[in-house]
């Protein structure tokens, strides 16, 4: 078992010994001019080497929404997806935000590629045995859902509004009875150890509502740093799986990383396996908890 630190004990390999769903979450591949085929290989090995029951992608499959980049992504995609169900959900480097700037134009165009490169749904709901995975889109451009008074966040923070949070809760509670229920969103939902920054717009609001979900994980990207975190409010609590980066663009130099997600019907167990220049490993940064019943 982790420590409180989430440092993992000599020789673990695997975060539950008796898993009974394995999710394997990866995030920023950023298809174009950051795009590492390395860490994508070995992504694609860590995936095909074992079992699992789903993959999650995070967002950002393309480097600047161009249509070549969706079609590099495509063809990585359609490999995991030819071994696990894939949930996917748009980042922000997968919106075309020009096409409907503050406001103005037409948004239906700023996922018109992703939609039809990649998946046409931008907010799926993917049910199989044993767990369920609900998607938000939180990659809203230049729109005012996630527009704030800072310039340098413009084209990069997140938002999810009340409609959506309220939808994504209604589709958890929806769940059979035991599921792990995950919920998949872009945006980092914790405050970046590195960057400092947090990936939503109005992130308070959004932690409080997502503690009141039925929800048990929820896998984001965007911050380039791995995390895993227990978070807890008064109104419940969930882990953040925050997966790092398959490209160049790490975060402070640090190496590209996946997370490994693991549940038994008692235990959850999250783990970042970090790539060490030749494959994925189990690093040290993971925790287990207690599933609640």
């Amino acid at each position: 078992m982790a420590d409180p630190q989430g440092h993992a004990g000599a020789d673990e390999r695997v975060a539950t010994k008796s898993a009974s769903i394995r999710l394997l979450h990866i995030s920023d591949i950023h298809c174009g001019h950051p795009f590492v085929a390395a860490h994508v290989e070995a992504a694609l090995a860590v995936a095909s080497e074992s079992r699992w029951d789903a993959i999650v992608v995070s967002g950002d499959l393309s480097q600047r929404a161009r249509e070549r980049e969706f079609i590099a992504a495509r063809a990585i995609v359609n490999q995991f997806r030819a071994i696990a169900p894939t949930m996917l959900v748009p980042g922000n480097h997968d919106a075309a935000w020009w096409h409907a700037p503050f406001g103005w134009g037409d948004f239906s165009r700023v996922h018109a590629r992703y939609r039809e490169f990649i998946c046409a749904d931008t907010e799926p709901t993917l049910q199989l045995p044993g767990v369920t995975l609900v998607g938000l889109n939180s990659a809203w451009g230049t729109n005012p859902e996630s527009l704030t008074w800072y310039p340098r966040d413009w084209r990069v923070k997140g938002g999810l509004t009340s409609a959506q949070l309220r939808d994504a809760e209604r589709r958890l509670a929806a769940a059979p009875a035991g599921d792990l229920r995950v919920l998949v969103v872009h945006h980092n939902v914790v405050r970046g150890r590195l960057s400092n920054r947090w990936g939503l717009k109005q992130p308070q609001r959004v932690l409080d509502a997502l503690a009141a979900m039925p929800v048990d994980v929820v896998c984001t990207g965007h911050d380039h740093e791995e995390q895993v975190v227990l978070v807890e409010r008064a109104g419940g609590r969930f882990v953040a799986s925050a997966a790092n980066t398959l490209s160049s663009r790490m975060r402070g130099h640090r190496p590209s990383a996946l997370n490994v997600i693991e549940a038994s019907p008692t235990e959850l167990a999250v783990r970042a396996w970090t790539f060490d220049g030749a494959a994925f490993v189990p690093g040290p940064i993971g925790l287990e908890v207690a599933r609640d019943g």
